[in-house]
C-alpha cells in the first residue's frame, strides 16, 4: 500500500504507456486497463496513454501535420509522378473531409456522405501516409540493428526527425510534464512497437532521469533474454518485466515508498547499469481470479477507429487448450498453473463495470483463445442483471460448435462473432500441429453458426509444414464453398515464435531453423511484418516463396461475404446490378489522374477511389469528363460502365445536362 510518508502527491506513481505502431486501433489494448484498474483500487495514482491512437488524433486535430509529411516525402527520388499525385490528393481528401473525420472518429457523431466506414478508411490512410518510411513504420532484420537505430535516433533533435517522430516526442513531453511519473511502465504487445517503445524510453531517460522505466508486454515475454542483452536497453531501462505485470508494478511502488526492500518485488528483471548481470525477483503470486475489472477511465475509449464504440476483456490468462505448435502465446500455458481463468461471476462483473462505465454496446473477449462454455455462462449472468451487450469472441473451430443448439444458445447471450484460426482441412497437418479439432466438422460447424446468425471469421495461416498441392487445394476449395458466410482478416505465413514448440523441438516437426540473430516475419501480408520469429525451411515441405504464392491465390480467389468496409465491387445479392446510366457524378473522394501523372489519359479517363484505394479505367471513347467533373457516357458501353461505378459506390448517377459544377470532383487536385 502506499506510504504516507514518502509519496510525492504533486506526481503520478505510474505512467503507462502504449507505444505506436501498431494497427491495434480499434478499441484500447488491454494490457494498460487492467493494469491501471488493479493499481487504482490499491490507491495509487496512475495515468494511461495509448500514444498509438494519440499520432492520430494529433492528425484530426492538426491536418497541417500531413502536408508538412507529404511535402518531405516528394523529395523522394524513387518516387513517380502518379505516386506523387496520389500522396497529395489523399491528404486534400482528408483536409476536405476533415470536419466529418473528427465528429466521426472523435466523437462518434453522425456524418455524412462520408459515412462511418470511409471516414474509418480514410483516417487510416492518412495516418499510414504520414508515418510513411518512417522510423515508425521500419522493419528490422535483427534486433542489433534495430537497438543501434534507436540510439542514433535518440541522439537526434526531435525537429531534425520526421514529422510523426517531432509530433510523438512533443506528446510524451507533454505527458512527463503534466504527471511527473515516480515510473514510466512501456507495454509492448506487438513486435512493430518495439524500436518506438525503447526510443520513448531514451526520451524519458533524458527529459526525467529520476524516472524509473520499465518495459513489459509480449515482446519482452518472448525476448526478455534478447533485450536484456542490448547496450541501449541496459542503459535506458531500470527493468523489464516478462509476466503478469500488476504485482510487479504493486510491489515495486512499495519499495520505492520504503515499505519493502527492492529484492522482494517479484516478476522483474532488474538491469543494472554497471555491466554486471542482470537479476530476477521471486515469482509473481497474484492470480487472475484476485484481479478486478478493467479500467479505461483516462483513455479516450470513444475516439478509436472502429464504426461504433467497442470495449474489451479478457476471461483467462494464457490458452486454456495451449498446445497448437506454433503458438508462442498458448504454450507458455503448458507448465502446470500458468494457465489462469477467471469465475463465470468474475467475467459478468468485468463487462457490467464496462458496459455501466462507458455505454458500449459491444465488448471483444480479447482472449487467444475463449472457453466458450465459460464465456457463455458469465454472458447469461450479465443478461440476468438486465444488461444486454453483443460480444465477439476467439475460439477454435472446436467440437462444442457442432452442436446446433449450444451455437443458438450463445447467440441468445449476445454472441455476435467468432474469430477462428484457419490452418486448412488436412486432418494430418492439424494432428501433427496438435490443433485439438476435426477438419470434419468444420462445415457443420460453419452451418450451425451461420443460422445461429453469429459471424465467422478467418485468420488463414500457410505453409503448415510440409503441405501438399493436394491438400492447399482442398483447404482452398473449403474457402471457396463458404465464401458467402465468411470474412477473413489475414492471410499470415508459420512463424516459429520464440518460446512456441515449434522452436523447442524444430525436427519433430520437420523444420530447419536459423536460430542466429535473423529476424523474418510476413511483410508481404501482415501490418510491418506481424508476428516475427526465425527463419525457416520445412522438409518436403514448399519454400517460403512457394507457400506465398498460395495465399497470393486465396487473397485472388475468395471472395468474403462477410468483409468488413465498404460493399465490395460485385453485384448486388438479387443478382441485378445498377441500370445503365448516362451519367454519374464522382464522389467527392474519387479523383482523376490528370495528364502529368498519367500519359495514357489521352486514350482514356482514369479514376482513382481515394478511400478505398481502387482504380479504374474509362474508354474516351465510351466516355467523357467535363470541367466540371461529371462523367457522361458516349456509348451503351459507356453506360454500362457508369453503372459498374453505381456499383462500386464511386460516385452516383446523374442528369446527363447538369450545369451545377462540383469543384471537389475535379479532374486534378
Amino acid at each position: 500500500m502506499p506510504s504516507s510518508q514518502s509519496a510525492d502527491p504533486t506526481r503520478t506513481d505510474v505512467l503507462l504507456i502504449f507505444p505506436p505502431q501498431t494497427e491495434a486501433r480499434f478499441f484500447p489494448y488491454l494490457s494498460l486497463p487492467y493494469l491501471t484498474g488493479h493499481l487504482r483500487r490499491l490507491g495509487r495514482r496512475v495515468h494511461q496513454a495509448d500514444l498509438n491512437i494519440a499520432v492520430l488524433h494529433e492528425l484530426l486535430r492538426s491536418p497541417a501535420l500531413l502536408d508538412d509529411a507529404v511535402r518531405a516525402q516528394d523529395t523522394d527520388g524513387d518516387a513517380t509522378a502518379v505516386s506523387d499525385w496520389y500522396r497529395r490528393a489523399v491528404a486534400d481528401v482528408f483536409a476536405a473531409h476533415i470536419g466529418e473525420l473528427r465528429a466521426h472518429v472523435l466523437h462518434k457523431e453522425p456524418i455524412g456522405e462520408l459515412g462511418p466506414d470511409r471516414a474509418v478508411r480514410l483516417a487510416t490512410l492518412a495516418l499510414e501516409l504520414l508515418v510513411r518510411d518512417t522510423f515508425l513504420v521500419r522493419t528490422w532484420e535483427d534486433l542489433g540493428r534495430l537497438d543501434d537505430a534507436v540510439r542514433r535516433t535518440a541522439e537526434q533533435p526531435p525537429t531534425a526527425s520526421d514529422v510523426p517522430i517531432a509530433s510523438l516526442h512533443h506528446l510524451v513531453t507533454e505527458l512527463l510534464d503534466r504527471h511527473r511519473p515516480r515510473v514510466v511502465g512501456l507495454s509492448v504487445a506487438f513486435f512493430s512497437q518495439l524500436a518506438p517503445a525503447l526510443l520513448i524510453a531514451a526520451w524519458v531517460r533524458r527529459l526525467a532521469p529520476d524516472t524509473q522505466i520499465c518495459l513489459g508486454g509480449q515482446q519482452v515475454m518472448l525476448r526478455h533474454d534478447s533485450l536484456a542483452r542490448l547496450p541501449g536497453v541496459r542503459e535506458t531501462v531500470d527493468a523489464l518485466c516478462p509476466t503478469a505485470g500488476e504485482q510487479p508494478l504493486e510491489r515495486w511502488l512499495d519499495a520505492l515508498d520504503g515499505t519493502v526492500p527492492l529484492t522482494a518485488v517479484p516478476g522483474m528483471t532488474w538491469l543494472p547499469r554497471s555491466g554486471a548481470e542482470p537479476r530476477t525477483g521471486p515469482p509473481v503470486t497474484l492470480r487472475f481470479r484476485d484481479l478486478g475489472p478493467p479500467d479505461f477511465t483516462g483513455l479516450p475509449f470513444r475516439s478509436y477507429l472502429n464504426d461504433a464504440l467497442e470495449l474489451a476483456i479478457v476471461s483467462c490468462v494464457g490458452c486454456y487448450w495451449g498446445r497448437c505448435a506454433f503458438c508462442s502465446y498458448g504454450n507458455r500455458s503448458l507448465p502446470q498453473g500458468s494457465y489462469q481463468q477467471g469465475t463465470a461471476t468474475q467475467i459478468a462483473d468485468a463487462v457490467e463495470t464496462v458496459v455501466r462505465a462507458t455505454g458500449t454496446r459491444f465488448v471483444s473477449v480479447a482472449d487467444e483463445n475463449t472457453n466458450l462454455r465459460l464465456i457463455q455462462r458469465a454472458m447469461r449472468a450479465v443478461r440476468e442483471r438486465g444488461i444486454r451487450v453483443r460480444f465477439g469472441v476467439r475460439s477454435r473451430l472446436e467440437s462444442a460448435l457442432t452442436d446446433p443448439g449450444f451455437c443458438h444458445d450463445l447467440a441468445a447471450v449476445g454472441c455476435a462473432m467468432i474469430s477462428v484460426g484457419y490452418e486448412g482441412t488436412s486432418q494430418r497437418l492439424l494432428d501433427r500441429v496438435d490443433r485439438g479439432v476435426r477438419a470434419a466438422d468444420y462445415q457443420r460447424i460453419l452451418d450451425n453458426l451461420d443460422a445461429a446468425g453469429i459471424t465467422v471469421r478467418f485468420t488463414v495461416m500457410g505453409q503448415v509444414l510440409d503441405e501438399t498441392p493436394d491438400e492447399f487445394e482442398a483447404s482452398l476449395r473449403f474457402l471457396v464453398d463458404n465464401e458467402r458466410r465468411i470474412g477473413i482478416d489475414a492471410l499470415e505465413l508459420m512463424v516459429a515464435e520464440p518460446g512456441s514448440k515449434l522452436v523447442g523441438s524444430p525436427e519433430e516437426y520437420g523444420l530447419t531453423l536459423d536460430t542466429s540473430d535473423r529476424l523474418v516475419g510476413n511483410p508481404e501480408l501482415s501490418y510491418l511484418s506481424g508476428r516475427v520469429g526465425h527463419p525457416l525451411s520445412v522438409s518436403g515441405g514448399p519454400t517460403r516463396p512457394e507457400a506465398l504464392s498460395r495465399l497470393v491465390r486465396i487473397f485472388d480467389t475468395v471472395r468474403p461475404g462477410r468483409a468488413s468496409g465498404p460493399a465490395p465491387s460485385r453485384r448486388t445479392p438479387n443478382g441485378h446490378g445498377t441500370p445503365a446510366v448516362a451519367a454519374l457524378r464522382p464522389h467527392t473522394w474519387v479523383r482523376a489522374v490528370p495528364a502529368y501523372a498519367d500519359d495514357r489519359t489521352a486514350d482514356r479517363v482514369t479514376l482513382a477511389d481515394l478511400v478505398r484505394e481502387r482504380f479504374y479505367a474509362l474508354p474516351r471513347s465510351d466516355v467523357e469528363q467535363r470541367p466540371d467533373g461529371l462523367l457522361t457516357a458516349r456509348t451503351d458501353r459507356g453506360r454500362r460502365l457508369l453503372a459498374r461505378l453505381v456499383d462500386a459506390a464511386a460516385g452516383t448517377p446523374g442528369p446527363a445536362h447538369s450545369a451545377n459544377p462540383a469543384p471537389s470532383a475535379r479532374s486534378s487536385s
